[in-house]
């Protein structure tokens, strides 16, 4: 045992990787195994170790002893079995990876979403959640997915045809109806054999059910709780949120842009957050800078250029180009824009660039004098009804309130002067915005995504009710909808009483 002890220690503990390699193919395991089993030998007078943990981590090139430590914790943690210690463990990831990787593959330009759901209906015994199934996704080879399109667009057909890629893409059991349906509003060459997606005979608004139900949904977003609206309407809270979730499927979202028909061409783009599971998502909105009203709403879980991008690309498919763009300051919408809507005009809001510069203004002037001057000439910058007299103010200011003031006017005032002239506002989107923050704020959490489009398309309904008729074809159903007698038919003064005394006294027995 000595002699071992002594050779080991004159060759620096150097054991030749290739002599475990011919016998034994998996290094890695091997070394672990023989580093259990050096640090098991012992002196045969003292009973103590023959090496440190210490030489062997030098031997083995580790940077530190608790490497070999961890292995022999993991060895007595195997109850001192080597077949049970170098068994690699059969684990979740192991067992679904290749299922995941397999469904990705079958159909690469599928979103993630729908994957999944792809992956849920071949797999049903199994168990995983989206966000798991997103973490499984993200381990994928890059490589694979890349041959997979390269294999699409071969070089017998260098030029990928698109009608017949949309076509392939109808006829995938994965794409849901709307979806289907939303590929042949935008592109209505696509034909598809599918009657269902073109040919479903549409919802008659005013039938009385169905117009009690939109009742619902309106008072929903005006945070009206489904406890309430089951009292008034004399069902099950249950029947309430079935109700609700019928009326604001997808299926109202393509109803609302396909009767959409008149906008200015003047839009505001904005963005709202929500807070879903710990997470922050992101409503971005489209909204006629003229009338206030959303022409398009869309839930991402980044707020970037990538995302932006998207939305701003849905917007042209189904809309066309504006002809002038009004939002904030953000680079992440200004790079966008300029991929999506190169050359188009765009004015910045002048309200957000004036609660900026006074902020500049009052971190840097102590002289309460002089801040109160340079406050009436940041105002003259936005409020003159001259260009020439807004530039003027903007010039003497930047002579007035030192330095670091100078140098934000020239960064984000005179640079972008062209995009202030017309002194425009993004109102038309903040505006809309609280109503979004009105809407969701009336909740006590979010447990998913699809709570929350459920409410930010019955927000977009009742604002088509409401305010955008004027946006609408004449021979709408909107149009002829009349929520007065909606109200009367469904609704009495007497019911409405009662109904709220037994929610009242509901509450009270709760919190008693």
């Amino acid at each position: 045992m000595a002699q071992i002890a002594v050779e080991f220690t004159d060759t620096t503990m150097r054991i030749q990787s290739h002599a475990f390699s011919c016998e034994f193919p998996e290094v890695e395991k091997n070394k672990k195994a023989v580093l259990v089993f050096l640090r098991s030998l012992c002196h045969p007078e003292t009973g103590k170790s023959l090496f440190t943990y210490q030489e062997l981590a030098d031997a083995f090139g580790y940077t530190a002893r608790q490497n070999v430590e961890n292995f022999l914790a993991e060895f007595r943690a195997s109850e001192q079995s080597f077949v049970q210690f170098l068994t690699r463990v059969n684990t979740k990831h192991d067992r679904l990876f290749p299922l995941v990787e397999a469904q990705v593959l079958s159909s690469v330009f599928l979103s993630v979403h729908q994957h999944y759901l792809a992956f849920c209906a071949a797999h049903p015994q199994e168990t995983l959640s989206e966000a798991t199934f997103r973490e499984y996704v993200k381990d994928l080879d890059g490589g694979k997915i890349l041959q997979k399109v390269r294999q699409m667009a071969s070089k017998t057909e260098l030029s990928l045809d698109v009608q017949r890629y949309l076509q392939e893409l109808l006829e995938l059991k994965e794409v849901s109806a709307v979806k289907r349906k939303e590929i042949v509003e935008v592109f209505p060459t696509v034909e598809t054999s599918s009657s269902e997606a073109r040919n479903a005979p549409d919802v008659d608004l005013r039938q009385s059910a169905v117009s009690r139900k939109l009742l619902v949904v309106l008072l929903y977003v005006y945070n009206v709780p489904q406890e309430v609206l089951a009292l008034l309407f004399g069902v099950g809270k249950t029947s309430i949120h079935t109700w609700i979730y019928a009326i604001c499927g997808e299926e109202v979202e393509w109803r609302i842009l396909r009767e959409i028909v008149c906008w200015s061409g003047h839009v505001s783009f904005d963005e709202k957050w929500v807070k879903i599971k710990g997470q922050w998502y992101f409503v971005l909105c489209a909204v006629d800078s003229v009338s206030g009203f959303p022409l398009l709403i869309d839930l991402y879980p980044t707020l970037d250029t990538v995302s932006w991008t998207l939305f701003f690309k849905r917007f042209d498919a189904l809309y066309g180009r504006p002809k002038l763009i009004q939002s904030d300051g953000s680079r992440a919408l200004a790079a966008a824009r300029e991929i999506v809507f190169p050359g188009v005009q765009y004015q910045l809001c002048k309200f957000h660039k004036l609660k900026n510069l006074m902020k500049r203004l009052r971190q840097h002037i102590d002289d309460q004098k002089l801040l109160k001057r340079c406050t009436r000439l940041a105002k003259h910058i936005f409020s003159n009804s001259w260009v020439s007299s807004r530039k003027q103010a903007a010039k003497t200011l930047q002579n007035l309130a030192g330095q670091e003031v100078s140098a934000y006017l020239e960064t984000h005032i005179f640079s972008v002067w062209r995009h202030l002239t017309q002194s425009l506002t993004n109102n038309a989107a903040e505006r809309f915005n609280r109503k979004i923050e009105k809407c969701l704020s009336g909740r006590y959490g979010f447990s998913s995504t699809t709570s929350v489009e459920v409410l930010l398309r019955g927000l977009w309904l009742k604002e088509l009710v409401l305010n955008g008729r004027k946006h609408l074809d004449a021979t709408s159903q909107i149009t002829k909808l009349d929520l007065a007698e909606i109200c009367q038919e469904s609704l009495n003064v007497d019911k409405i009483l009662h109904s709220f005394d037994d929610y009242a006294l509901s509450r009270t027995e709760k919190l008693a």
